[in-house]
C-alpha cells in the first residue's frame, strides 16, 4: 500500500503508522502482558499492585492506539470512501475510544509516579512502610478516577449526526460521523485546557516529581554506608532507581513533542503535510513510552527470571513444577514499571468530502 505512495512525507508517513505503529503495539502488548502473568504469580513485594495496575494501563493504551491511530490511517491511505465500512470504523473508533486512550496514558503517567512516591517513602523512611499498613489500590484508584474524569470533556468534542452518502440513491446508505463541535471550537476552552491544565498536569508536574524523587533517592544511596551483607540490596536499589532515570528520560523525550504541539497554531499549519507527518511521530512516542514501561519488570524481578522459571516449570512434572514456584516466590519476596492525543484536529477522521476534517 505504501509503494503507491511517492516518496515523500506521506510515504514516511504510510511507513511510520501502518508498519512501524502496530509492531511498537503489537510488541508493547505482548511485553506487558508478559509482565501480568509475572506479577499475578508473584505478589509479595509491596508495590506488585501499582505494576500491575501500570501495565494494564500500558495494554490499554497500546490496543486503544491500535484502534484509534492506525484505523483511520490504513483508510486514509487505502483511499477508502468516508461511506465504507472501514470509514464507519474510523469515525467510531476516533469519536469514542479517543478519550479512553488519553485517560490510559494519563494513568499510566501518574502510576510510575505513584511508584517512585513509594520508593521514595520505602528507602528513606523504611519504617514508616512496616508500620502504616499498606493499602495500594485507593491510589490507584483514585488516579483511574481522576485521568477518567479529566478526559471525559474530549467526548464532549465531538458533535455525531448521520451522513447520507449522496453517491448512492439508497435510503438506507447513512454512517454515523462526527464533527468538532462548538467546545472543541471555544479558544478559551483550549487555551484552559490545551495550554495550562495538560502541559501542568500531564507532563511538567509528573516530570518534576519523577526528577527529584529519584534524585534524592540516588542521593541516599551514595551517601548511605552500609555492611557488606546489605550492599547486594542497595546495588539492587541502585539498579532500581537507575532504570527509573531512564523512565524519565524516556518520559522527557516521549512527551516533550506532545507538549509543543499544543502551543502551535492548527489553524496556520493544519493542511501541512510535514505537519501531519510531525503529529504520526508524536503519536508514536507516547506508545514508545508504554512500551518502554515493561523494562520496570527487568527491576524488581531480577531480568524476567521469574517468568523463565515459571515458563520451565510449566513443561515439569509436577513435583518440580511445585518446587520451581516455591523457589520463584522465595526470589520475587526477596528482592522487594488522522493522528492525535488530545484534540479531534489531530486524529485521521474521514469526512462527508472526502477529506481530513481540519
Amino acid at each position: 500500500m505504501c509503494v503507491s505512495e511517492e516518496f515523500g512525507t506521506r510515504f514516511f508517513g504510510c511507513i511510520l503508522n501502518l508498519w512501524l505503529l502496530p509492531l511498537v503495539c503489537g510488541v508493547g502488548l505482548i511485553l506487558n502482558i508478559g509482565c501480568l502473568i509475572v506479577f499475578f504469580s508473584t505478589r509479595g513485594h509491596p508495590l506488585v499492585p501499582a505494576l500491575i495496575f501500570l501495565s494494564f494501563c500500558d495494554c490499554f493504551q497500546l490496543f486503544f492506539s491500535f484502534l484509534v491511530l492506525f484505523l483511520p490511517a490504513l483508510h486514509d491511505f487505502s483511499q477508502s470512501t468516508p461511506y465504507s465500512t472501514l470509514g464507519q470504523l474510523a469515525y467510531l473508533s476516533t469519536g469514542l475510544l479517543s478519550p479512553l486512550l488519553l485517560a490510559f496514558n494519563c494513568a499510566s503517567i501518574w502510576t510510575i509516579c505513584f511508584i517512585s512516591i513509594q520508593r521514595h517513602r520505602a528507602i528513606l523512611r523504611p519504617l514508616s512502610s512496616i508500620s502504616s499498613p499498606s493499602k495500594a489500590f485507593k491510589p490507584l484508584l483514585f488516579i483511574s478516577a481522576m485521568s477518567l474524569l479529566f478526559n471525559g470533556c474530549k467526548w464532549a468534542e465531538f458533535r455525531w449526526f448521520w451522513s447520507h452518502d449522496p453517491t448512492n440513491s439508497s435510503d438506507y446508505q447513512y454512517i454515523l460521523a462526527h464533527e468538532p463541535s462548538d467546545l472543541a471550537r471555544n479558544e478559551n476552552y483550549h487555551r484552559v485546557l490545551d495550554n495550562l491544565l495538560y502541559p501542568l498536569l500531564v507532563y511538567l508536574v509528573p516530570l518534576l516529581l519523577l526528577s527529584v524523587l529519584n534524585f534524592r533517592i540516588l542521593t541516599n544511596i551514595s551517601n548511605r554506608r552500609v555492611s557488606f551483607d546489605h550492599k547486594s540490596r542497595y546495588a539492587q536499589e541502585r539498579r532500581s532507581v537507575t532504570l527509573l532515570i531512564s523512565i524519565v528520560t524516556m518520559f522527557f523525550l516521549c512527551h516533550t513533542g506532545g507538549l509543543a504541539y499544543r502551543f502551535v497554531d492548527q489553524e496556520k499549519y493544519n493542511n501541512s503535510e510535514l505537519f501531519v507527518l510531525l503529529k504520526d511521530i508524536i503519536n508514536l512516542l507516547f506508545n514508545v513510552y508504554s512500551f518502554a514501561n515493561p523494562l520496570l519488570y527487568f527491576v524488581f524481578t531480577r531480568q524476567f527470571r521469574d517468568l523463565r522459571s515459571m515458563w520451565n516449570s510449566h513443561f515439569a512434572s509436577p513435583a518440580s513444577r511445585t518446587e520451581s514456584y516455591a523457589i520463584t516466590s522465595s526470589k520475587s519476596s526477596s528482592s522487594k514499571a488522522q493522528r492525535h492525543l488530545s484534540m479531534p484536529s489531530l486524529y485521521r477522521t474521514p469526512c462527508v468530502s472526502g477529506k481530513l476534517l481540519p
